[in-house]
């Protein structure tokens, strides 16, 4: 899972238009989170083995003290918080288990199917 910044995820297709965003890209899963945040570092586990597992979804970790235009922009108000961006959006906010990402994760394919 790697690191990503504000102007490196813009280019992968996301638009800002007056304080909203969209995407038109292919499914990626943003964790944001912050190196204090205790339980950032279990979900960030979880997320390394389901990139493994889920090689067609780009994973990317996004640190909200260094990017927090970016996280302004997707409203976090609560770590660690997952974002599955694609043709729809999905977003689970606080610590979620690894079952009920890999069901989020199945159902998003499905419906891409």
């Amino acid at each position: 899972m790697n690191r990503i910044t504000t102007s490196e995820l813009l280019s992968k297709g996301f638009v800002v238009n007056n304080g909203k965003w969209s995407y038109k890209g292919k499914t990626i899963i943003l964790d944001f989170y912050a190196d204090w945040c205790q339980p950032c570092k279990p979900q960030e586990t979880i997320l390394k083995e389901l990139s493994k597992e889920y090689g067609e979804i780009e994973f990317y970790k996004v640190n909200v003290e260094e990017e927090y235009e970016l996280a302004e922009l997707f409203s976090i108000k609560s770590l660690p918080t997952v974002i599955i961006c694609g043709k729809e959006t999905k977003k689970f906010v606080g610590f979620t288990t690894a079952q009920k990402l890999e069901t989020a994760i199945k159902n998003y394919l499905e419906v891409l199917a």
